[in-house]
């Protein structure tokens, strides 16, 4: 397949209202009222994340962009060559996606994947209520990081059938992270298999196909830097200021109200095919702390 790169996301939340203020003051994403809920918008795209309203906080689904109806016709084909069932849009999940053409399918750990084009492009361009400047553009919306639960079969499906490239990994422990790329940026997926110590209780966060954060970049530190302050003065820093060893982003990260994070940074390098994979000897080159609020929910 031959992906754009990650189009938009969508969640179930029973707290709405949190995520309007907390994507407006902390993230400087744009919001609007939706039947079911709100949707963000952080550049000329008609949106970008999607709240829908619900009983708990929950992943909906992932939206990754091919570029075209005949890119959309051979997903079709490569999915029924290799037996994995999809379906085919409503003409009201259409209009609810604003889009010209969507397939939907799961993947191995049951998160829903949609391929489509064609998406809506508002004439007004986006303006930021905070004055923030989203990186969007070939590198699409940012990347989502999920926990997994058979990590060898993920790593083929996203590889093997949806045409991810590798851009690194990362083995910390009871953890191996792959981070791979369909376009510049460095990674637009990340996943984590875990080698559970048969001792230690199965945590919630560690839950097959749960979302452990998205990532959105921006294109100044200063920015980054309010940004942070604003999620100081809300108490929801999940971890300090910090540089990745892998992608160099210079970011923090912040709770989210539905309990999962937003990594907020800036600085990331591009990627460009061939590129060597190699395995980092951790995520950080400093920074990245766990705060005191926070210690001991990721394990």
């Amino acid at each position: 397949m031959r992906l754009s790169g990650l189009g938009y996301f969508g969640l179930r939340t029973a707290k709405v209202e949190e995520w309007r203020a907390f994507a407006e003051d902390v993230l400087g994403m744009g919001v609007t009222d939706t039947a079911d809920g709100i949707r963000l918008r952080n550049d000329d795209r008609a949106w970008r994340i999607a709240l829908h309203r619900a009983d708990g906080e929950e992943f909906g689904y992932a939206g990754w962009e091919v570029p075209g109806p005949a890119d959309l016709a051979e997903a079709r084909a490569e999915l029924k060559a290799v037996g994995v069932a999809f379906e085919e849009a409503t003409a009201e999940l259409l209009a609810e996606r604003d889009v010209i053409d969507l397939i939907h399918f799961e993947d191995p750990n049951g998160v829903r994947v949609e391929l489509f084009h064609g998406a809506k492009l508002e004439i007004a361009h986006f303006v930021s209520p905070t004055g923030v400047r989203f990186v969007t553009g070939e590198q699409g919306l940012g990347h989502i990081v999920f926990n997994v639960d058979d990590y060898a079969k993920t790593y083929a499906f996203y590889t093997g059938l949806m045409g991810f490239r590798p851009s690194d990994f990362c083995d910390l422990g009871r953890k191996r992270i792959a981070f791979l790329h369909c376009n510049p940026r460095h990674h637009s997926l990340a996943f984590a298999g875990l080698v559970i110590d048969p001792e230690r209780p199965l945590r919630k966060d560690i839950d097959p196909g749960e979302l452990f954060h998205f990532m959105l970049e921006v294109e100044d530190l200063d920015t980054v830097g309010r940004s942070y302050e604003a999620a100081r003065a809300k108490d929801c820093v999940a971890l300090t200021l910090g540089r990745h060893a892998n992608d160099r982003m210079v970011s923090y990260y912040a709770r989210t109200p539905s309990g999962f994070e937003v990594e907020y940074g800036t600085g990331a390098i591009t990627v460009s095919d061939p590129w060597p994979a190699v395995r980092a000897a951790g995520t950080s080159l400093w920074g990245h702390h766990r705060t005191e609020k926070q210690e001991g929910k990721n394990a």
